[in-house]
């Protein structure tokens, strides 16, 4: 048996279609007299069919708005169909043949709209300044480019000289992830069993009548374990910069590894690998520190802990 190569004209998706000449008409013929049918139909599965066919032939009005707005949007371009496929459907729904208007200038508000509002809800909920979140993004980009091409990530003195900006606003920059994220009013200060007086969360102390909030609540008076956290801040500042960025990054930042390995230009896993390493040396420090064995500087001083050979058996690196 031998197959034919030809390729053969798509048969209609709706039964009740082929009465009309479909492949001598444009688009604008085809839609009118689809809008009419679909109007005029009772049935609901015959209602179903016009739509789905009016939707699936006018599909390439939503690629070209996806296409035109996706270097801007900040998301992917399928995400940007698919959404706009949804104000689509609305549009043919909603569509009234008796006006004097085609589809697509009635559909393109729609398609607009809901891409607008995927955008909207995406956003963070704290978004920072357009230029340092542009600045943000040119590092990364920066940095991505000469992972792919094997070189080792820029210190951040390079960077401000390559992108020719302010070293501090690059800090600023730099650390836009963790200023942008959001910590509820309610988040306790220190473990419980403290004073009954004292404030147990941000809303608490915002709300105490004692005098000036702390800039930093971690540093209140209140908190019972500031000494602590007094002392991890020290042993954060003693850090390599790689390693303070990925232990800050994933803890304090919630970024994934994929996410930390392109920002220090290194693969995921040994992004994974090295923060753990970091964190260990940290614990046991920790540790040694609080049973009194070592000071502060000596714990510090620790060699770092063995490097795994990588992530136990059946995780993967996100």
């Amino acid at each position: 048996m031998v197959l034919s190569t030809r390729r053969l004209p798509a048969p209609d998706l709706c039964a009740g279609c082929r009465e009309i000449p479909e492949a001598i008409v444009d688009r604008h013929t085809r839609n009118r007299r689809r809008l009419r049918a679909y109007a005029d139909a009772t049935d609901p599965v015959t209602r179903l069919r016009w739509r789905n066919l009016l939707v699936e032939d006018n599909l390439p009005l939503v690629f070209s708005i996806a296409g035109r707005q996706g270097t801007d949007a900040g998301l992917a371009f399928e995400d940007l169909a698919q959404v706009g496929s949804l104000g689509l459907i609305k549009a043919v729904e909603a569509f009234d043949p008796d006006r004097n208007v085609s589809l697509s200038s009635f559909a393109v508000p729609y398609i607009q709209g809901a891409m607008r509002r995927e955008r909207r809800d995406r956003q963070p909920l704290v978004r920072p300044p357009r230029p340092l979140w542009d600045l943000h993004q040119q590092v990364l980009a920066l940095q991505e480019g000469r992972r792919r091409q094997g070189l080792d990530p820029l210190p951040p003195a390079a960077l401000a000289d390559r992108l020719a900006c302010d070293p501090a606003r690059l800090e600023e920059a730099l650390a836009i992830r963790r200023t942008a994220a959001v910590r509820s009013l309610d988040a306790p200060l220190g473990p419980g069993g403290g004073e009954l007086e004292a404030p147990s969360c941000l809303l608490d102390l915002l709300a105490a009548p004692t005098g000036p909030v702390a800039e930093d609540p971690l540093e209140a008076p209140c908190d019972p374990r500031g000494a602590e956290r007094q002392w991890l801040r020290g042993q954060l500042a003693d850090l390599e910069p790689r390693e303070r960025q990925l232990l800050v990054g994933r803890l304090d930042g919630g970024c994934t590894w994929v996410e930390l390995g392109r920002q220090l230009g290194i693969p995921a896993r040994q992004a994974q690998r090295r923060h753990d390493a970091a964190l260990d040396r940290l614990r046991r420090a920790a540790l040694a520190w609080r049973q009194g064995t070592l000071s502060p500087t000596q714990a510090a001083a620790m060699p770092p802990a063995p490097s795994p050979a990588g992530p136990p058996a059946g995780s993967a690196a996100r």
